[in-house]
């Protein structure tokens, strides 16, 4: 299985990693898009080890800077030119409340790693460097589900450990034009109806939400996920039919949904926790009134 995009890049990376005696993939939804045929600009790395000397050796040869978070054992790079990728050793991870952020340990292989993915589909990865060079590694059937068209979270405990799964799901449903497997729907309209989505910060339902919007046609996700109920979750009343997600971007589309929504729409923005000043220019794109300080 060999990459569409980012050959000197990832090559840089595989060397790096060779002489620093770690293994290295390529995961997630990059792999994802190469099965598919399609090119993939984001690309996220897994490693056995410290990422550290790759990330460092990355930024001697395209410049730019990283930042460190070392309780999820990941580096964030930003090459000279703004680009951002993710670099994460081997995981396993634990959740010590529905919705809570993850406990993160050190885990023996990368297919231990993929088994804690959110759904199978996403729980492939190429090796890019040693004798298995450009291997796909499946440990969970994510091809099969790739060529069936189907979203299959990996555990019946997935949408209560991280409710985000639920509109993650659905864009990926939606971008592709897939459907839920069977038992994960059943999975997901259990969750909605334990106010799971519920236990979400504002901000967290937020970032899900601009995410869904940001797609080429985002009306397929926001369809799966009004069937479900989690939309009421973001407002009760949101409304994005007619011209609301007219025009391309989350931000435009946030305006044209609250416009939708008429007086309840300065509501909807006020409830996205986005600034003040952000707020208010969305209403004001919106056609809304400023509410009074």
């Amino acid at each position: 299985m060999r990459p569409l995009n980012d050959i000197p890049l990832l090559e840089k990376a595989a060397a790096l990693a060779l002489a620093a005696g770690l293994e290295i993939y390529a995961v997630g939804g990059c792999a994802r898009d190469w099965v598919m045929g399609r090119e993939s600009a984001d690309i996220d790395f897994l490693l056995s080890g410290d990422a550290a000397l790759v990330v460092e050796g990355l930024e001697k040869e395209y410049g730019g800077r990283h930042v460190k978070f070392s309780p999820f054992l990941t580096v964030r790079y930003f090459s000279a030119e703004g680009r951002r990728l993710d670099f994460a050793r081997f995981r396993k991870e634990t959740y010590a409340a529905p919705a809570a952020l993850p406990a993160v340990k050190p885990a023996a292989s990368a297919a231990e790693d993929l088994k804690r993915r959110d759904f199978a589909c996403n729980a492939i990865a190429v090796r890019l460097n040693g004798p298995e060079a450009f291997s796909l590694l499946d440990p969970c059937g994510g091809l099969a589900d790739i060529k069936a068209g189907l979203v299959r979270v990996l555990h019946e405990k997935s949408f209560e450990d991280d409710p985000t799964r639920l509109f993650r799901a659905a864009r990926f449903a939606g971008r592709f034009g897939w459907r839920l497997e069977a038992g994960t729907q059943e999975l997901a309209s259990a969750a909605v109806k334990a106010g799971l989505p519920g236990l979400l910060s504002r901000e967290r339902l937020r970032n899900e939400l601009v995410k869904i919007l940001e797609e080429k046609d985002p009306r397929p996700a926001l369809e799966l996920l009004r069937g479900l109920g989690a939309l009421s979750f973001i407002h009760t009343d949101m409304d994005f039919s007619g011209e609301a997600l007219k025009g391309a971007g989350a931000r435009v589309r946030l305006a044209g949904i609250a416009r939708r929504m008429g007086e309840k729409g300065g509501e909807f923005l006020s409830g996205l926790n986005l600034s003040r000043r952000e707020t208010d220019e969305l209403k004001r794109q919106a056609g809304l009134a400023r509410e009074r300080r």
